[in-house]
């Protein structure tokens, strides 16, 4: 970001070099001139470096040099110009042709030219530009932290930004959503760039920039100062949202929990938060084994579907309250796996805590089922041994006397005869289906099945006994389930 060989022999005082090979490096920048007797040790140039030489000794062995004009174009010199008349009259061919070779701009730099006068023009502009760079970087600093501290938003910020590069200017956060951006109609962009946003060396989101011309080193500067303006931003709304999603996470734990005295008081609270929970309400518990992303997921759910909603991720699963009747989630197919348990409908608060119960059941039994999604209302006849199991009640007692001898057996014989009851009466006595839910050839099936009559001395087929060994069976899978 300097003045470039092609702007510094376009001064009136180097009116009188000549460019004379490497005219492919003509718009290199320029950021600083040495003067150079004898080459000794080109380690010391840097890049960017405006090399004057007299050049001395280079008629001695021409292929010597020619070696090193191809250095100094690997040490990414500016330029190379060579002061005529003292050691070199004539520039040799194969110093021009390696010039020509390595795209080094080399110049001549007649005898009747005074090396003062060159190093003074050219010094003289490289400050003047870096002056105008440090003032421009302070203005562009100044306004665009002025409206940081304004709190006045992506789009304030966005705006300036197009009026000061004349362009359109669109923010992208790191997921590619739009953030901001302003449009210039009715133009011809014949330039797009795209410019990274980055904190701690990860990127968190980018700048698309369309200009009618190619971007000048002082708009490549407002980009860098608008990067960390915007890296500000980004990470300040990553703070306010965090502190948001902690103190919804915390209200939702004392609401679930019901360690609340004063109902009116958690009710006004709420609706300083956005949620009226006055209402029908519903709690939902879910799980994966990316939590991460199973959270980001209810979040998107919720704005997508315009529901209200907390979530707060747990160690091992995510809770998340709805506030009204409807849950944005089915049983089609997910991006990902998980599963879940939602309670009933209940209204205010006062019942939250038995709907988290509900949640956390149903949830248990999503797991065990292999459903993606489950209501509570959808367990049936299980509700009532799960009220039981939640009193204290011993639920064995309902299923030992019918069930004990099949789980006797299966222990026993490593067998799965529980497992083919459970699914022969899922499947309301169908052969045929049970035996492909359970993989099985129809006369394994129908020997399993004279097995199980035979170790609980119940005709399967007669409503007024398999009714007895329903009842058991509903017993026996809710203690199961909910002992994990």
């Amino acid at each position: 970001m300097g003045l470039t060989v092609r702007e510094a022999l376009q001064l009136r005082e180097m009116k009188g070099i000549k460019l004379i090979a490497g005219k492919q490096g003509i718009d290199r920048d320029i950021k600083w001139l040495t003067i150079v007797e004898v080459m000794e040790d080109i380690t010391r140039l840097h890049e960017g470096e405006f090399l004057i030489t007299t050049a001395y000794g280079w008629n001695e062995n021409s292929v010597t040099y020619t070696k090193l004009v191809e250095a100094l174009a690997n040490r990414q010199l500016s330029a190379l110009a060579i002061h005529t008349g003292f050691y070199l009259d004539v520039i040799p061919i194969t110093i021009i042709e390696a010039a020509n070779r390595t795209g080094l701009p080399l110049l001549e730099i007649p005898r009747t030219m005074n090396f003062s006068m060159v190093t003074r023009s050219i010094l003289e502009q490289l400050v003047n530009k870096q002056l105008s760079m440090l003032t421009y970087a302070q203005q562009i600093q100044d306004e665009l932290t002025s409206l940081v501290l304004k709190n006045t938003g992506f789009s304030a910020i966005t705006d300036a930004l197009s009026k000061l590069l004349n362009s359109n200017i669109t923010l992208y956060d790191k997921n590619g959503d739009l953030v901001a951006g302003t449009y210039y109609a009715n133009r011809n962009y014949r330039v797009e760039e795209t410019y990274p946003i980055t904190a701690e060396t990860k990127t968190i989101g980018k700048l698309c920039i369309q200009k009618q011309t190619p971007l000048t080193s002082l708009e490549h500067l407002a980009l860098k100062h608008a990067s960390t303006i915007f890296a500000i931003e980004f990470l300040k709304l990553k703070i306010v949202e965090d502190t948001r999603s902690q103190i919804e996470a915390d209200f939702l734990d004392t609401l679930l929990s019901h360690s609340y005295e004063d109902r009116d008081y958690i009710l006004k609270k709420s609706r300083d938060m956005g949620f009226d929970l006055s209402g029908v309400n519903r709690v939902a518990i879910f799980s994966s084994s990316n939590l991460v992303l199973l959270e980001k997921e209810c979040h998107q759910q919720l704005v997508t579907s315009r529901t209200k909603g907390i979530v707060n991720r747990k160690i091992d699963h995510v809770v998340v309250l709805f506030t009204g009747d409807y849950v944005p989630f089915t049983n089609k197919k997910t991006p990902f796996p998980f599963h879940a348990g939602i309670s009933s409908s209940t209204l205010g608060i006062h019942y939250l805590e038995e709907a988290l119960k509900e949640a956390s059941t149903a949830h248990q039994f999503a797991k065990y089922r292999g459903e993606t999604i489950l209501n509570y209302e959808e367990l049936g006849a299980y509700q009532i041994f799960v009220r039981l199991k939640e009193s204290g009640e011993d639920l064995s007692t309902y299923y030992t006397p019918l069930l004990s001898q099949i789980i006797d057996y299966d222990q026993k014989h490593q067998s799965q005869l529980m497992t083919t009851l459970e699914t022969f009466l899922e499947n309301n006595l169908v052969i045929n289906r049970t035996a492909d839910k359970l993989f099985i050839h129809r006369h394994t099936l129908n020997y399993r099945i004279k097995q199980l009559e035979k170790l609980t001395g119940i005709d399967i087929y007669s409503y007024e006994q398999r009714i007895h060994i329903q009842f058991a069976l509903l017993a026996y899978l809710t203690d199961r389930i909910l002992s994990k």
